[in-house]
């Protein structure tokens, strides 16, 4: 994870999961990321493709001009970038670990907004991760889109959840590149 806010949400992410692999969705308080409340978002799985947002902050509804309450993440990714999302999704939820991935969003007329985005498991009722807390970070200045609208996105960088036995955190790892494999362009 790059970006100052990411490590900032995951090192609050770890301190509220105590000896648990994942923080309660009770034990997250809104008022302690209130400096990046704008750019954070929670999924709710409904199942394998179903990854629905229960909230997103005003600037993620801001960066794609839209409401995205109720809708369902994986509709922003096509192709083999949809399946690695997916997987990215569901690796965060069976490990009970944060994942990340890097990306590009792009506006209609093809201006780029590098970001990247965290997932980080939250518990249910029931103490299994049926949320993800989520962060969607621009990595760089926002001038660049002029007011556009992103409209669609390609996965850049995968980095799956990795659980070491009695740490949340994921190990080192070289983060897969999927333009070293990926055969949908």
């Amino acid at each position: 994870m790059i970006h100052a806010n990411t490590r900032t949400l995951l090192a609050y992410w770890e301190s509220r999961r105590g000896a648990a692999p994942a923080p309660a969705r009770g034990d997250i308080t809104p008022r302690d990321l209130s400096a990046m409340l704008r750019n954070l978002f929670i999924l709710r799985r409904v199942d394998a493709d179903h990854h629905v947002f229960s909230l997103a902050g005003t600037g993620v509804c801001a960066l794609y001009r839209r409401e995205f309450r109720d809708q369902n993440f994986l509709s922003l990714w096509s192709g083999y970038d949809r399946d690695h999302v997916r997987a990215l999704l569901e690796g965060a939820h069976a490990a009970a670990a944060p994942a990340s991935a890097m990306i590009e969003a792009f506006t209609l007329d093809g201006q780029p907004l590098p970001a990247e985005v965290a997932f980080l498991p939250l518990r249910g009722a029931d103490g299994r991760a049926d949320r993800l807390l989520c962060l969607y970070q621009p990595v760089t200045s926002l001038d660049a889109l002029r007011g556009r609208p992103l409209v669609r996105q390609r996965l850049c960088v995968a980095r799956p959840a990795l659980r070491q036995p009695g740490k949340a955190v994921p190990a080192p790892y070289a983060p897969v590149n999927l333009d070293d494999f990926a055969n949908d362009r």
